[in-house]
């Protein structure tokens, strides 16, 4: 046990080394099911800015739009859809602050049945 924790963090640091100081707290998720037998990504979303930042981004044309929602730490939660669908361009807001910042999120396509990836770590 103890070996697999420390080959773990072992591997942790070094991915950490490669990634810019700014970039260790961002996160991000694809939600996977468009196109021909829900194989293609729909779009992304995710936390930057030191977990105050959430986005969404719409990457398939299809009329079918993509939400990202966050939980904050004082148990406050929202979303931000991305307004202009597919087209360039994602959508963002600053829901976070040092004090009260985004703790969990997930991103889902918003259609007839919803479908959402799991609850993730911000």
């Amino acid at each position: 046990m103890i070996r697999v924790a420390g080959a773990g963090a072992a591997a942790a640091g070094l991915l950490l080394a490669g990634t810019p100081v700014a970039s260790a707290h961002d996160t991000s998720i694809d939600v996977i099911r468009c196109g021909y037998q829900w194989q293609a990504r729909c779009g992304y979303g995710g936390v930057t800015d030191n977990h105050t930042r959430v986005y969404s981004c719409d990457t398939f044309s299809d009329g079918i739009g993509v939400r990202t929602e966050y939980l904050l730490r004082n148990g406050g939660s929202g979303y931000v859809d991305d307004a202009n669908g597919s087209a360039s361009g994602c959508s963002a807001i600053f829901p976070g602050t040092s004090s009260n910042p985004i703790t969990d999120f997930r991103v889902c396509q918003k259609s007839n049945v919803w479908y959402c990836v799991g609850w993730r770590p911000a």
